[in-house]
């Protein structure tokens, strides 16, 4: 007699339906119950539009989403991510400002389509951006008479936010050195602050006499222009003739024009000094120098030459040019190898070929012309992105002026009576 195989037991059957549908539902309420599980996924979201689609989810996500620790665990893990940039060019009439995707993704889609139309609605005046801050812009409108119109614009909040603010102050009253000549030139900068209620921004406006520099920062507050701070010095110099400046807040930067060196003007300390530029850098033509704002102290340099970009850190502790710091070097031909460029400029010395139009905030990226191209470089990872290519109608690049997505995202308001996370 042969004896057979055991029989195995036959498979288990599927549970129903429901039942695997409440048993998924148990695991990932075991998961998403859980505040510290939930508080590790929410900081590695990646982008902002993310994190606040999450605390749309249940007043319980948007308590832990919108907590002050989260939100600075959140930046450092995701740093601010650029969504484009607005480009003009002196072609005429003056048409609408471009915006430009930088390094597109389908969850900003929305947000780049909301920011590529938003000039739509400035019919029948012509724009410029003047600044470029956390998801807000700086802009003037002119109309068919020339007459200007300063806003603050948000366009990628969902109402669009547009607050019409005062023009820049007049010029204020300066007291000359006795041995110095009655002759003062103006010249006024305007800077949107890092945060703010969307009514607000800054005013540098300096003063140049033959003996003297005298430099005030001034703060719109309830649609009044205040005199935030000061400060002079027996300075003789000559009024910038680039944009090469930064503000953040506390100290002002500018990028002297017949001389290689910044001036630095200290708000808290009134104080006003020059830096000279590291060793090797010149000032030879305009868009081979550009400024950084570092977090937390010092500022960044960045230099082209011919092919070659360079990164300088100048830390706190004085206006010592001993204090500046070679932090990175890129080679643009390298980078850019794959960008299938028509032409390079020459690497016979110096070059214009090669512009630094726009860079962010602690060096993280740049935004180049190179031989009719406008060219993104993401300076953490290397790579080069092509996102714009100027046409003969065109004529020249006017500006280029960053947009990132807003931060801290702006997040609904609970009602008082929700004192309960569900």
């Amino acid at each position: 007699m042969e004896i057979g195989r055991p029989l195995r037991p036959p498979p288990p059957l599927p549970p129903p339906p429901v039942a695997a549908a409440v048993a998924a539902a148990a695991a990932i309420s075991s998961v998403l119950g859980d505040d510290d599980l939930l508080r590790e996924i929410l900081v590695r979201l990646g982008l902002p539009t993310s994190l606040l689609r999450a605390a749309l989810v249940c007043r319980r996500w948007l308590c832990h989403a919108s907590d002050p620790s989260l939100l600075r665990r959140f930046r450092d893990l995701n740093p601010p991510r650029i969504l484009g940039a607005y480009l003009s060019t002196s072609v005429r009439p003056p048409p609408r400002l471009r915006f430009l995707p930088i390094s597109p993704v389908p969850e900003l889609a929305a947000a780049a389509r909301r920011a590529g139309s938003f000039f739509d609605t400035f019919k029948g005046s012509s724009a410029t951006v003047r600044d470029s801050r956390g998801g807000r812009l700086l802009v003037s409108t002119f109309d068919d008479r020339h007459d200007s119109t300063r806003q603050v614009c948000s366009p990628l909040s969902p109402a669009r936010d547009t607050t019409v603010v005062p023009p820049p102050p007049p010029p204020p009253p300066i007291e000359l050195n006795d041995d110095d000549e009655e002759c003062l030139i103006y010249h006024y900068s305007e800077f949107l602050p890092d945060d703010g209620d969307g009514r607000s921004y800054f005013c540098v406006v300096m003063g140049y006499s033959e003996l003297q520099t005298t430099v005030y920062l001034y703060e719109l507050r309830g649609m009044n222009w205040v005199v935030k701070a000061s400060a002079s010095a027996l300075l003789p110099l000559s009024p910038p003739k680039s944009r090469v400046m930064l503000f953040n807040n506390a100290k002002f930067y500018c990028m002297l024009s017949t001389t290689n060196k910044i001036l630095v003007c200290d708000f808290l300390s009134s104080g006003i000094s020059v830096i000279d530029l590291p060793g090797g850098v010149e000032n030879n033509h305009g868009g081979c120098i550009m400024l950084s704002q570092r977090e937390g102290s010092g500022i960044y340099l960045i230099y082209v030459k011919e092919s070659q970009l360079h990164i300088f850190c100048h830390r706190k502790g004085g206006d010592d040019p001993g204090n500046w710091f070679l932090v990175d070097h890129i080679c643009l031909r390298q980078v850019c190898s794959n960008l299938d460029m028509v032409s390079w400029p020459s690497v016979d010395g110096f070059s214009a070929g090669v512009k630094i139009c726009a860079v962010g905030d602690n060096a993280k990226f740049v935004l180049l012309e190179v031989s009719g191209y406008i060219v993104f470089v993401d300076i953490t990872t290397r790579q080069a992105e092509k996102v714009y290519e100027l046409t003969p109608e065109d004529k020249e690049l006017v500006i280029v002026y960053p947009l990132m997505l807003i931060w801290p995202p702006v997040f609904p308001q609970l009602k008082e009576s929700d004192d309960q996370m569900g």
